[in-house]
């Protein structure tokens, strides 16, 4: 796979390795995200041993871990008498890592590993402080169980003898795109909104070809390379994802209140909600409470935060039977998929797109969108969302917007019902600026607005996003 952007991670990274002396440093991110990819892009031409943890047996794995170590150090020895304690395997790196030249250690999926040895993490939390440290060695401990990584390696036996540490994160939009350079902007939006910012997922998208092809062959068809993905994503943080799965094809089914989801699923609130933070702590799912209000809001929403996994679980998981094969998943596509699929992109891939360009154009503290009860007639109220609210330091707002992703222009109504909206708004000054923003364009009037309030109106299209 190309290696796309992670120059900030790069420049981590580097740091650690240009310091003179012994560095411990922690990498961790989700399944997919590319860790892997930057550490062995990192590892590069450098004095190294990277090992990659399997999910076998300890002696397994040390035998594995014997194998690469001689490969990196030449010990024709461990090949054939592998290493079967690790107390021995870490006597073994320090060898390694002391003929005077730095050299870089992984250990990586160290989940594996912990799992077969529970005693490791106080093991190697030991050693780093008697042997690894005097060394010089650059050591990164990285994985993709985030639930474990934050429980038992950052806050567990390892706390206080890290010298760095880094989360993964899924690429931005414009990163994204960077794989399918080829396609329109509507296109990249689209693309951004099923396979989320994940590098082995849009790694799988050719621009050669259309992307409901893309579609069709990566992730419906029974053979498709991501067919099963969100399952195993799922398997793989958690023991028992049945309930799981109910929610969150609760929440892709537009069921983003705790309420609607527990009617949904048959679960009780509390069991709701307990789902709700496992699946929050895993960054599945986020919580959303209106820009405005404060932190312990009761007025939250959920929505899935991993764009593949909205995908999978509104137009796979419920329809696993109607997918046995390649005919059914084409038809699949053409009846089901395909027209719904921008209302899919819409809302909150979209409006997540347009929040992170007004954060990236304005000076501002938080980027959110708001919901209250408005007053549209004397006997009757609704409910009402402004898609975006962004707020300066002091908690005042600076700028709002409406997203749309429709196939006609917009017109001055959109900016009319936005002025509107902002009255419901706290404080009594003016909102500052508004944003439009929309897949097919403006209507001529609108853009004359704009172009004779440029301060006051912003009109933005997907293009603008990847300018």
């Amino acid at each position: 796979m190309e290696f796309f952007n992670r120059d900030d991670d790069l420049a981590a990274l580097e740091e650690q390795w240009a310091a003179r002396e012994a560095r411990f440093f922690v990498l961790w991110g989700r399944r997919r995200v590319g860790k892997t990819e930057l550490l062995t892009h990192f590892a590069g031409d450098r004095r190294a041993l990277y090992f990659e943890a399997t999910d076998t047996t300890e002696l397994a794995q040390l035998r594995n871990l014997s194998l690469e170590l001689a490969q990196a150090s030449g010990d024709a020895v461990l090949a054939e008498q592998p290493l079967t304690s690790w107390r021995a395997a870490l006597a073994a790196i320090a060898r390694f890592a002391a003929d005077g030249e730095r050299t870089l250690v992984v250990l990586d999926e160290f989940q594996f590993l912990a799992a077969r040895q529970r005693e490791l993490a106080t093991l190697l939390n030991g050693w780093w402080r008697t042997t690894g440290r005097r060394l010089p060695l650059m050591l990164v401990v990285a994985g993709s169980a985030v639930s474990f990584f934050r429980d038992e390696v950052l806050a567990g036996a390892m706390y206080g003898r890290r010298d760095g540490q880094l989360q993964l994160t899924p690429f931005d939009h414009r990163a994204a795109a960077l794989f399918t350079p080829g396609y329109s902007a509507p296109d990249k939006v689209r693309t951004y909104a099923v396979c989320g910012g994940m590098p082995y997922y849009l790694a799988r998208f050719r621009d050669d070809v259309s992307l409901e092809d893309n579609i069709l062959g990566n992730i419906l068809r029974r053979d498709g390379l991501l067919h099963e993905e969100a399952e195993l994503l799922l398997r793989q943080e958690l023991p028992d994802p049945r309930q799981y799965f109910a929610v969150l094809e609760a929440i892709a089914r537009g069921a983003t209140r705790n309420s609607q989801i527990s009617a949904q699923t048959g679960l009780d609130r509390a069991q709701t909600y307990q789902h709700l933070a496992v699946l929050e702590r895993l960054q599945l799912v986020e919580q959303r409470r209106p820009a405005t209000a404060g932190p312990n809001s009761r007025k939250t929403s959920y929505a899935i935060l991993d764009g593949f996994l909205g995908f999978s679980f509104r137009f796979v998981e419920p329809y696993r039977s109607r997918l046995r094969t390649r005919a059914d998943a084409e038809r699949h596509l053409h009846t089901t998929v395909l027209p719904q699929l921008d209302a899919f992109v819409s809302k909150p891939c979209w409006e997540r797109l347009c929040q992170e360009h007004v954060r990236r154009v304005e000076d501002v503290a938080a980027v959110g969108s708001w919901w209250g009860t408005v007053r549209v007639a004397p006997r009757r109220s609704e409910q009402r969302e402004i898609d975006v609210v962004a707020l300066g330091a002091d908690g005042r707002v600076v700028a709002t917007g409406s997203c749309k992703w429709t196939n006609a222009p917009l017109d001055f109504g959109e900016e009319t019902l936005l002025s509107q909206l902002d009255a419901h708004l706290p404080g009594d000054d003016p909102v500052p600026r508004h944003y439009l923003f929309s897949r097919s364009g403006f209507t001529d009037s609108l853009k004359r607005l704009a172009e004779a309030q440029p301060e006051r109106l912003r009109l933005v299209t997907p293009e603008d996003l990847y300018a």
